[in-house]
């Protein structure tokens, strides 16, 4: 029997861990995919360039994710916004241009991408407290103890249970019994998700010329398939790419298409030199891993924080964790570290 199981090898799963290590609690991380990270994903392109597909940005006022960068020693750097940026309202017209100078406030992004996080949050943990590939079916109360298991019919016995998942995913994915509280289900069913339906890409070049001609690299564009365009060259300047956000009829079409498309919106900027790419890349955020079968559409961060996922369950055995818990910055990085360290602190040590 395990002293604690925590459900989910995203961020704030794999920080919780990392607190339960500091503590010497015992502890083993259950991932469904055959990947840690969750909503963090570096794509590395054809020139090893590393492109965000998930979670990016982070500011200064993120404190608590900053603290955790700090202790594990890995680096950070300002998100590239000097130059000249573009603002489209429809096709026919030239976008408007206006100047973005060095001192403006900027967003920060992790050096070498964000996955380096995730690499050095699971060399802290210990590749023998992280078993991947198992998709839990049912959460089982059987007094003193929690009992799970996963689709295969495996069975994990645990102390204390903390599941960090989406709680729309989690509600509809996992069985429990006794089953929670109903205003509980409730609110875990109407818990938007977030990043969920959102499409992201990536475009790897030999040289950042967009910065060369004077360009930021940041497009806004109420008409192309790319809504949202910034520079998305690394921490020293030694690997160049453009990455953004694609509006929702993207997924009417295929890879290649939404390839062609962004590359021609990108030269309808930058020019001809947007043609002569490394590699595309994209991902449409609406997979099993993060969207619920039942998920209807929700405003952002609806019920984000509720008050209810702070409490504990099955007789202070059962915790939730994962950035839609959080009170605070719910939805992002920071709001998941920030509900990771809230709930290692309510875990009973030994």
């Amino acid at each position: 029997m395990e002293d604690v199981i925590i459900i989910g090898g995203g961020l704030s799963g794999l920080a919780t861990a990392y607190h339960l290590k500091k503590r010497n609690i015992a502890f083993k991380v259950l991932e469904a995919q055959s990947r840690l990270g969750g909503r963090i994903e570096t794509h590395l392109g054809k020139l090893n360039t590393p492109m965000e597909m998930g979670a990016t940005w982070f500011s200064k006022d993120h404190k608590n994710l900053l603290k955790l960068l700090e202790e594990l020693n890995v680096g950070h750097f300002e998100q590239h916004n000097e130059g000249i940026a573009l603002f489209e309202t429809m096709s026919f017209e030239p976008p408007q241009q206006y100047f973005v100078p060095a001192n403006t406030h900027s967003a920060y992004r992790i050096e070498g991408g964000t996955r380096n996080l995730i690499d050095a949050l699971q060399n802290c943990i210990g590749e023998e407290n992280i078993i991947l590939n198992t998709q839990i079916m049912a959460v089982i109360d059987e007094g003193d103890y929690i009992s799970i298991t996963d689709e295969t019919k495996n069975i994990y016995q645990c102390k204390q249970l903390i599941i960090a998942m989406p709680p729309s995913l989690l509600i509809n994915k996992i069985h429990f019994s006794p089953s929670l509280p109903q205003n509980v289900t409730k609110v875990m069913q109407q818990t938007q998700t977030w990043m969920s339906g959102s499409i992201k890409f990536a475009v790897e070049y030999k040289t950042a010329f967009w910065k060369e001609n004077g360009f930021s690299g940041s497009v806004y564009s109420q008409s192309g398939l790319a809504s949202e365009i910034y520079d998305h060259s690394n921490f020293d300047n030694t690997r160049f790419a453009i990455k953004g956000f694609l509006n929702g009829s993207s997924v009417h079409y295929s890879f290649k298409e939404r390839e062609q498309k962004v590359i021609n919106q990108l030269k309808h900027y930058f020019g001809s030199q947007a043609t002569d790419f490394i590699s595309y890349n994209d991902k449409i955020w609406n997979d099993q891993y993060i969207q619920a079968d039942t998920q209807t559409f929700l405003p952002p961060h609806f019920n984000n924080g509720d008050p209810l996922f702070a409490e504990s369950y099955m007789d202070n055995k059962l915790f939730f964790a994962g950035t839609e818990t959080s009170r605070m910055f719910s939805g992002y990085m920071e709001g998941a570290t920030i509900a990771a360290d809230s709930v290692a602190k309510k875990i009973k040590g030994n």
